[in-house]
């Protein structure tokens, strides 16, 4: 019907939140976030049948600005195991 409000979000609609990056409240440093990433070489990493992306966490982790977000791994599809 023309005019009508059907179709659109209501007052208190939430914006779609991208499932792939997650924004998390802030408990740590943005070094901190980012630290938790892997650090295995990737040869270490395939040697224990690891992702060489990810170091078998399945997802990494980057920060800027106070805006913390986990990103699943698109090398490994977030499982952490080493593609053959």
């Amino acid at each position: 019907m023309p005019g009508s409000d059907q179709g659109r979000p209501g007052p208190h609609a939430h914006p779609k939140i991208d499932e792939e990056s997650f924004i998390m409240p802030q408990t740590m440093t943005d070094q901190e976030w980012e630290a938790q990433n892997g650090s295995l070489s990737p040869g270490e990493a395939r040697a224990q049948g690891l992702c060489w992306h990810c170091s078998g966490k399945g997802a990494n982790y980057t920060a800027f600005g106070g805006v913390q977000r986990t990103v699943r791994c698109p090398e490994c599809r977030g499982d952490g195991k080493a593609r053959r």
